[in-house]
């Protein structure tokens, strides 16, 4: 089972009883330190192999530490202090609070973190460590928090005079959980852009998907179109790389995904904010989509990630649909694909009808009606170049003829393809 990890950092400034409040409204004891309100209120499901670190800097465990090791009492889990942390005056010093904080992490820890006395830089290294940590060790970050004293709006000297009764004190605790979760959904954005590959995103956004609801003060329908919005996804990237014609053709999971970005970019007025953008960015990588055919978007996909194999097939496949659509013919029909591919060859290799394969001697008047096509006459060279790419790559290089240099395929696949857009406008 995964450990249970709470992390904090003592700070050196003075500490006023209050009660504190969690992001929930339940309310704790009052309290001196911050420390004992996260561990009665977030903590109580710790037990034995759990851990709450806490990271003293000399001063600190001077002026605090045994008072608050004394008011937190014996708990189920234990109690680990970590001293001898460095004051982070310097870069080294900075980088060796980080190695000393990864170092207390184990593989699948679900952790959470308490900021509320992080000092100088140290906030954002633990956020930035953290994501680190989640990639290396595959940690949870279940909540970042934050105890809000300031939001009592009163300086800390007058706080005895101002409020006199600790009880009365009552203090937020924050949840920062969704600024993690957000650095997350922007990284599996960009890498999504980047490489096509929708694994980082969709995994990522399972993982936090609830803090960017809760900022969101999610509805289910906006839980249901983001958990859409990622399946579609997935579902695009399985039909591109196993060359599903008819699915990317057809299109239904784009306009699953057209409808769920509509809502949460148009429809829905409480999507986190920070969100917003990141959406927008994972529509416009559909931009093709609306401005070509489905399938030749696709191939431009390929292209642009270096999914040859998968561009040369749908290139080949997508310039038969064309013709096929062209001459009134069904799509699907495998016996109508084969005879617009001989066809294509019967024009680029002059053949003639006493050399035609049975398919097309059988079906002469319609391959004629074909061959009297402006594109088919105009690309039957192209489209057999095309042929002899996707024979090489298919049989793994072992004819004759084959490539030797790998790096020739996505050249010619993108030849072969302005070729074939610049033939179309003209025909």
């Amino acid at each position: 089972m995964a450990r249970k990890v709470f992390i904090s950092f003592l700070g050196t400034g003075r500490y006023k009883p209050c009660v504190y409040k969690s992001h929930d409204g339940e309310k704790s004891r009052v309290v001196e330190y911050v420390q004992e309100a996260i561990l009665d209120l977030y903590c109580r499901e710790y037990g034995e192999g759990d851990k709450a670190f806490f990271f003293l800097t000399r001063q600190a465990e001077k002026q605090h530490w045994d008072k608050l090791e004394g008011v937190l009492g014996e708990r189920e889990f234990q109690i680990v202090p970590v001293k001898n942390l460095p004051d982070g005056h310097t870069e080294k010093e900075i980088w060796d609070i980080f190695e000393l904080v990864y170092s207390h992490l184990e593989e699948e820890d679900r952790v959470i973190l308490d900021v509320t006395h992080g000092f100088r830089s140290l906030p954002m290294l633990q956020i930035v460590l953290l994501n680190y940590a989640r990639s290396l060790k595959n940690i949870t970050v279940e909540h970042i928090l934050y105890g809000a004293f300031e939001s009592l709006g009163i300086p800390l000297f007058k706080i005895d005079e101002e409020i006199p009764d600790p009880a009365d004190r009552e203090v937020p605790i924050l949840n920062l959980t969704s600024f993690s979760a957000i650095q997350s959904w922007a990284f599996g954005a960009e890498s999504f852009v980047q490489t096509g590959s929708t694994e980082t995103i969709t995994q990522l956004s399972y993982d936090n998907i609830n803090p960017i609801l809760r900022e969101s003060r999610g509805s289910d329908q906006t839980a249901s179109n983001l958990r859409d919005l990622m399946k579609s996804l997935e579902q695009i990237e399985i039909s591109i790389k196993t060359n599903r014609g008819y699915e990317i053709i057809e299109g239904s999971w784009l306009r699953k995904i057209r409808n769920a970005l509509g809502f949460l970019l148009e429809e829905n007025q409480q999507v986190f904010t920070p969100l917003q953008p990141i959406l927008r960015k994972i529509g416009d990588k559909f931009s093709n989509f609306n401005s070509m055919s489905h399938w030749e978007a696709s191939v431009q996909w390929c292209i642009d990630h270096g999914l040859v194999q998968q561009g040369i097939t749908q290139l080949q496949e997508g310039i038969i649909s064309y013709i096929i659509m062209q001459s009134g013919l069904d799509m699907r029909d495998l016996e109508h694909r084969e005879i617009v591919s001989q066809s294509m060859n019967i024009i680029a290799r002059k053949l003639p009808e006493s050399k035609w394969y049975p398919l097309a001697s059988d079906n002469k008047d319609l391959v004629r009606r074909i061959m009297k096509g402006d594109f088919v006459i105009q690309f039957g060279g192209s489209y057999q170049s095309l042929s002899h790419l996707r024979n090489d790559i298919n049989h793994g290089g072992f004819r004759q003829d084959a490539l030797t240099d790998g790096n020739v395929f996505i050249q010619r696949l993108s030849k072969i393809f302005e070729e074939f857009k610049s033939t179309r406008k003209t025909s």
